[in-house]
């Protein structure tokens, strides 16, 4: 039992080194690539000129194989197949958590695979990618999928088993006590932990990805049966949901009471509000569908490889332009992103209290999206603000919530939230808030007063065709700016949809990972005699 001990302590301590940052980029880093000899191809030019002889360079890229994303039709494959090529791109795109960079072919390769996908089983190769770096990040998995780690499974199996033999003949024929039930109950104990950590070790994607391309054909099967019985395609790898906060129902909720005094003073008020403000609710599939979806089109519609990078940086301006409303809508979404979070989620709130859409069943779900989008953004701004970019989003938040709550005390009663939407729109904003009382206060709710009216000027399809897109693409733009270091972290807390989205991003060829567009380009030296 002691030796079974040293040897856990060890693969712990092993697991823990295993899964440093550090650790894992070194492990990723590819050879070091001088690329051709450049000097000795242009000392030879040159001796060549010299001798009199008329030289050329002929320039021949690296061969390069496109996908013609609209000439690919969305099929359904095997779950079996799902498991392989999540294996498969989980090797390539863990350099994503470590800032490693990809290459043209590595798009290539992801593009034919996803495009050909449904949304359902696109989202379930990511998902199952999430949770292999999950077990990398947080568990011991880079060291039980060893040999080594393998072996010590079955040697702690074997000693823990002989130590409890042991123990039971040596007491043969001696008068038992409770002492000796104790132990053996402890024995039993330590044996089912040890047969639960070898079955988990077996029923896993690990062992299935290195009996898959063994001879052990059956074995792989039985356990690949297994995994679609314990964990079957249905089932998410994550925690599928997405935490909302919401700007108006907080300040009409949050009161000054002697308990928030007090949490104030002591510095709890912060936690006071997420457990009394935030909630979670599931991400809906026709959400995951229309990101896929904004997604796949936007990867139609490149045409050089400079675009991909481009479309990371858009966060609302794409939608306006192709919908045709940036003139009048643009100056929205060209300020700092949080403020642009904070005007759409103002916007959308008092555009939904406006409409009466509950007849309508397709315009209920547009909807319904924006503003579970709209919330989370804002969850995000408020509560995870490391996963944005760098700005002042806080202290907008909080400016505007003072100026909303002091809006609101007019009532002598307390409104509800859709009086209290009629409120703000009552207002005659026609002049810029800021003219008006200067750019100390950071507040914007009038500023999406104003853009709410202009949203109310649209006819409610394309109003909310327009909102939900918009949210779409500042989604995305948060998913692509986040640094990899915090999408790593949230996995240990059950994931995060940005991380989600992220990942799809990359898999469909956009975002600043990939670095390495051309490859290397084969240069002749063609000599032509004078």
């Amino acid at each position: 039992m002691f030796l079974s001990g040293i040897l856990k302590y060890g693969e712990r301590t092993w697991a823990l080194k295993c899964a440093s940052m550090d650790n894992l980029r070194s492990s990723m880093v590819t050879t070091p690539d001088p690329g051709p000899n450049y000097a000795k191809f242009m000392e030879e030019y040159r001796f060549t000129r010299e001798a009199g002889l008329q030289a050329e360079i002929v320039i021949e890229p690296e061969r390069r194989t496109g996908v013609t994303t609209a000439a690919i039709a969305e099929e359904t494959v095997p779950y079996t197949t799902v498991i392989t090529e999540a294996l498969c791109f989980f090797v390539t795109f863990k350099r994503l958590f470590v800032n490693l960079i990809l290459s043209f072919q590595d798009r290539t390769g992801s593009q034919a695979t996803f495009l050909r996908l449904t949304p359902e089983q696109a989202y379930k190769i990511i998902e199952i990618e999430l949770s292999l770096m999950y077990d990398t990040l947080h568990s011991k998995a880079a060291v039980i999928h060893t040999c080594y780690g393998r072996l010590f499974r079955c040697f702690t199996l074997v000693s823990t088993t002989t130590a409890c033999v042991l123990f039971n003949v040596l007491h043969k024929g001696r008068p038992g006590g409770i002492d000796v039930a104790i132990t053996n109950l402890l024995f039993g104990g330590a044996l089912c932990l040890e047969l639960s950590a070898i079955g988990m070790m077996l029923v896993s994607y690990w062992t299935y990805a290195a009996l898959e391309g063994s001879i052990c054909h059956s074995l792989s099967h039985l356990i690949l049966r297994c995994l679609k019985y314990f964990r079957p395609e249905s089932r998410a790898r994550w925690s599928n949901s997405m935490a909302q906060h919401n700007l108006i129902s907080f300040c009409l909720q949050d009161r000054p009471t002697l308990v928030t005094k007090i949490l104030k003073l002591l510095g709890l008020k912060g936690h006071w509000d997420s457990w009394l403000y935030i909630w979670h609710i599931d991400v809906s599939a026709e959400l995951k569908t229309l990101v896929f979806r904004e997604l796949k089109d936007k990867a139609a519609s490149i045409v050089d490889t400079e675009s991909y990078r481009k479309f990371s940086n858009h966060r609302g301006q794409w939608a306006l332009q192709c919908k045709g409303y940036y003139k009048e809508l643009g100056w929205s979404v060209e300020v700092e992103f949080d403020e642009s979070i904070l005007l759409w989620h103002i916007a959308t709130d008092l555009c939904r209290y406006s409409d009466d859409s509950s007849d309508d069943a397709k315009l209920s779900e547009y909807v319904s999206i924006s503003r579970a989008v709209s919330n989370y953004m804002l969850f995000l701004l408020v509560a995870r603000p490391f996963m944005l970019t760098a700005g002042i989003g806080q202290i907008r938040f909080g400016d505007t919530c003072a100026e909303a709550k002091n809006f609101f005390a007019r009532e002598m009663t307390r409104p509800d939230e859709r009086s209290a939407a009629m409120m703000v729109l009552e207002v005659n904003a026609e002049i810029a808030p800021r003219d008006v009382k200067g750019d100390r206060s950071k507040s914007v709710l009038f500023d999406a007063c104003r853009l709410a009216k202009s949203l109310l000027e649209l006819q409610p399809g394309k109003r909310w065709r327009l909102i939900r897109v918009v949210w779409v693409e500042m989604l995305c733009y948060a998913a692509s700016n986040c640094r990899s270091n915090f999408h790593a972290k949230q996995l240990s807390n059950g994931g995060e949809l940005l991380t989600v989205v992220w990942f799809l991003m990359t898999h469909l060829g956009m975002g600043e990972q990939y670095r390495i567009e051309s490859g290397h380009a084969r240069a002749k030296l063609i000599v032509e005699k004078n």
